[in-house]
């Protein structure tokens, strides 16, 4: 299953990552166990307060154009950082299933609670050329921005990452090394650690679960004793591995603590 709000997907792990963009890749993950079609809901709050938000996911195999992928949608609607309102957010998001997992093209749009836009923002990878492409235009204000940046074949995105980590070798001593795109954006080196295993209770039920941990490549700020909020996902010990919990910074470094928790779920074959 892919128990991942897309939201998990566009969690900011950026808040855990103030850190020095990278060096060589290291590691390549593949894609991750999962049936045809998962389908879920999540819930979202801050830590010991009320539900913030709540999204509905599903998540799809496909194919198309001699290539293999999968498909991640998420609509959502609650109070998220960097907006003033309550706030509805439709996200699509495609990653190629080859012999790695790869981020393809990600498009969000936010609107507020009647249906006005506020944002709408594109990124589209493409590992041949070591680029990723980024369009956003903040329709409240006017403003557009346009950028590229070089990326490295290890590169994941936030938006899937929840997906992308289920083919984690979980009982490997070695942590696992690579970078990752963050909504700001920018590039980051995390190494990925699993802190051994916890029981979970969410609203989908109670399980037996590998704690991941996102650690940022800090290096020089080690010195002066920088502090970054922790990053945490928590996903089943039973293959597929599916992920049920995440506790973080919600959007980025400053922005709230927040616990996203499984709350339904399915799959078909």
């Amino acid at each position: 299953m892919q128990p991942i709000a897309l939201h998990l997907l566009n969690v900011a792990i950026a808040g855990s990552l103030l850190l020095s963009p990278a060096a060589a890749p290291t590691d390549l993950l593949k894609p991750p166990p999962s049936a045809n079609i998962e389908k879920g809901t999540t819930t979202t709050s801050l830590k010991g307060a009320a539900v913030r938000w709540k999204s509905v996911w599903t998540m799809m195999r496909g194919g198309g154009q001699g290539q293999r992928t999968v498909q991640f949608s998420e609509k959502g609607s609650g109070r998220y950082s960097g907006f003033a309102q309550e706030v509805r957010w439709d996200i699509e998001t495609t990653w190629v299933s080859g012999d790695a997992f790869r981020p393809l093209r990600t498009e969000r749009t936010v609107t507020d609670m009647t249906g006005k836009p506020l944002l709408r923002e594109t990124k589209s990878f493409n590992f041949e050329q070591g680029t990723v492409d980024i369009e956003r235009d903040d329709l409240s204000t006017g403003q557009k921005s346009r950028r590229s940046l070089k990326i490295p074949a290890d590169t994941l995105s936030v938006d899937g990452i929840a997906a992308a980590l289920r083919s984690l070798p979980f009982e490997r001593s070695r942590p696992v090394e690579l970078h990752l795109l963050s909504n700001e954006p920018r590039l980051y080196e995390v190494s990925l650690e699993v802190r051994g295993r916890e029981r979970v209770r969410t609203p989908a039920g109670q399980f037996e679960c590998y704690k991941v941990e996102i650690v940022p490549a800090l290096g020089v700020l080690k010195l002066f004793g920088f502090l970054v909020p922790n990053a945490y996902f928590w996903f089943t010990v039973d293959a597929p591995h599916y992920w049920v919990r995440y506790e973080g910074p919600e959007n980025g470094r400053g922005t709230p603590q927040i616990v996203m928790e499984l709350a339904t779920f399915e799959r078909s074959n």
